[in-house]
């Protein structure tokens, strides 16, 4: 970071600009020559750098990015870089975006970027914009491509991706069967070869982190050994599944319920592992189903409370599709799209509230467990 030493006549000359005046200098022979460039460190940080070559006083210097992410408004991120004192007539400046403080982006993520520096004349200079891929550079990365998917690896052979691929395509034709969702735009995933080696490339990682889905991107990572290749292709459905949710329902004013969301991803997946199911049984036997109610704010992290919320997501879903078919899910997800609430929701698709499915949902999974 630059040293930031103020000079008191600097200081003043400062206070006495408006930048909202500030003109463009846009003649051949400018009295200023701005140098962009950056260096990548996946996934700790960005190092942007300027290199400035001028004749007159540079008294502000700016850089300005943007993160190409789904997003219903344009953000400019803007970062105000110290001029260095004493002041030279040709100097370097850098900020360094640590992903430690705002945490990490997924590998891929194209960062659009240009600096501007204001000189004693309140003439502003700018750089031509430019993009650039935090691409994870640690691996020598292959990809398949097929129907709006394209699947990272860097390690197995073809027969391993291809066997990967899939499941991503069956995953999005039961999807599409179950609930009419399909995704709206492209899907990377990238493989890793282990849960380690995945969080080896996230900042902060959880210990048990062994896949992740960023919806804004369109990004699954996701660590799958060949001894958990069972496992990983249950994980790949189920981020897949959360992807497309995302996809169909994204609004700027509402997000959907936890259950629903982490249901059709269960329900992605296939049958109800018979871990799940025991938690599910239990609850049904000793009447501590948890409320759909409850369900829909984020679940529990003791992991007793978390398994029933899965289990129960995927059961209530379950019976959403199994009595009321796919059409009407379709139509709930595209309800919820429009921003709708919980309660209204329902009632538009299914005639009845939260209330109205905890008590038709406990009926029915009341009724399979104890008949």
């Amino acid at each position: 970071m630059i040293r930031k030493t103020a000079l008191v006549l600097l200081a003043l000359m400062l206070m006495t600009i408006s930048y909202s005046s500030l003109q463009v200098d846009s003649s051949s022979d400018t009295a200023v020559k701005l140098i962009p460039s950056i260096t990548t460190s996946f996934p700790d940080s960005i190092d942007f750098s300027l290199d400035i070559e001028t004749d007159i006083l540079i008294l502000d210097i700016r850089l300005h990015y943007v993160v190409e992410r789904e997003s219903f408004s344009d953000v400019t991120q803007e970062i105000t870089v110290g001029v260095p004192m004493p002041f030279q007539y040709e100097m370097s400046v850098y900020w360094t975006w640590d992903m430690r403080t705002t945490g990490s982006l997924p590998s891929g993520t194209v960062v659009r970027y240009w600096w501007t520096a204001a000189d004693i004349d309140n003439n502003l200079y700018r750089t031509e914009p430019a993009s650039f891929s935090f691409d994870d550079d640690n691996y020598d990365w292959h990809n398949l491509n097929h129907n709006n998917v394209t699947l990272y690896r860097y390690y197995g052979d073809e027969g391993f991706a291809a066997d990967l691929m899939q499941t991503c395509q069956d995953t999005l034709v039961r999807l599409g069967e179950d609930t009419g969702a399909y995704p709206e735009s492209p899907i990377r995933i990238y493989i890793y070869s282990s849960s380690s080696a995945l969080r080896n490339a996230m900042v902060f990682a959880k210990q048990w982190t062994g896949g992740v889905a960023y919806p804004a991107y369109g990004v699954i990572a996701i660590g799958i050994s060949r001894s958990n290749l069972e496992w990983g292709k249950r994980a790949l459905a189920h981020e897949i599944a959360h992807l497309v949710t995302h996809q169909m329902t994204s609004n700027p004013y509402n997000s959907i319920p936890v259950w629903l969301n982490e249901g059709i991803s269960m329900y992605a997946e296939g049958e109800l592992e018979k871990a799940y199911e025991n938690y599910l049984k239990e609850a049904v036997v000793r009447g501590s189903l948890i409320s759909v109610q409850s369900l829909c704010s984020p679940f529990s992290a003791y992991s007793d409370i978390s398994y029933l919320s899965y289990a129960q997501s995927y059961s209530i879903v379950a019976f959403l599709i199994e009595r009321y078919g796919q059409q009407k899910m379709h139509r709930l997800l595209m309800v919820f799209k429009d921003g709708s609430t919980y309660d209204n929701a329902l009632l538009e698709v299914y005639g009845f509230d939260l209330a109205g499915l905890n008590s038709l949902w406990q009926d029915y999974i009341i009724g399979i467990y104890m008949p």
